[in-house]
């Protein structure tokens, strides 16, 4: 855990070297964490440049910081990565969205599937992102990320392997027959910037979604020997990641 109380800050309320700080924030800063003039924190622009701060100013609704030591997080991976996660149900989607981020995910994108168990209407799945987005935050900070990964809004498995096809390193994690080892698929992919991979739901990945992700030559990915839980499967594949394809 970072030491430093952490803020992710737009780059537009940076002013040169200084920036300013409001709402929830300025409140945590003056009420929960009690900072006062002459504090340091730990500033990110949302560009994964973090900085070292210096507060000049300290009330209840805004705060100001001096800024140096600019310098890129050493926290983010040297690629983009996207989840695609068919829609779990009960609390499963606040877990893989906590430890997808400690792990390193840039975005999570929830996936209506054929075999998805649940199905919030409109309303509720709003409400859903907007929670799943406060833990993602919550987590981006525990962690020491320097962005604040997002959770998007939920898309059809279509729409899934359309925008898969446009990554630079993409495949759909499947147990059954036709697979590559996911070590193959990473390390036969000599460079990339952004990484797309989907994980089915409790119910698997139909025929029908498996036979359209050949049509579109999207590689299936084998786990291993041990078939793993939706919410154990996009850890499994994040981890390999970070061992496989963080030379530094």
């Amino acid at each position: 855990m970072s030491s430093t109380p952490r803020f992710f800050i737009s780059k537009s309320e940076f002013r040169g070297d200084k920036v300013t700080i409001t709402g929830t924030d300025a409140n945590h800063i003056y009420r929960v964490l009690r900072l006062r003039e002459g504090d340091g924190i730990t500033v990110c622009d949302m560009q994964k440049n973090v900085y070292d701060g210096i507060l000049t100013f300290v009330s209840a609704d805004c705060a100001e910081a001096a800024l140096s030591n600019c310098r890129p997080s050493p926290a983010e991976p040297p690629y983009e990565i996207t989840l695609y996660q068919g829609m779990p149900k009960g609390d499963k989607p606040d877990t893989i969205v906590q430890k997808a981020v400690e792990l390193g995910v840039t975005r999570v994108v929830p996936v209506m599937c054929e075999r998805a168990v649940s199905r919030p209407d409109e309303k509720s799945m709003d409400k859903k992102i907007i929670r799943l987005n406060r833990i993602a935050a919550e987590a981006a900070k525990q962690c020491g990320r320097g962005i604040v990964p997002q959770v998007m809004p939920a898309v059809s498995y279509k729409q899934m392997t359309d925008e898969l096809c446009t990554a630079d390193l993409s495949f759909i994690c499947y147990e059954g027959d036709g697979v590559l080892p996911l070590r193959e698929i990473i390390e036969k992919a000599e460079s990339f910037k952004n990484v797309a991979f989907y994980i089915g739901p409790e119910g698997g990945i139909s025929a029908g979604e498996i036979e359209l992700a050949k049509q579109r030559k999207i590689p299936l990915a084998g786990l291993g020997k041990r078939i793993l839980r939706t919410e154990t499967a996009p850890l499994f594949v994040l981890s390999a990641l970070s061992v496989l394809a963080e030379r530094d």
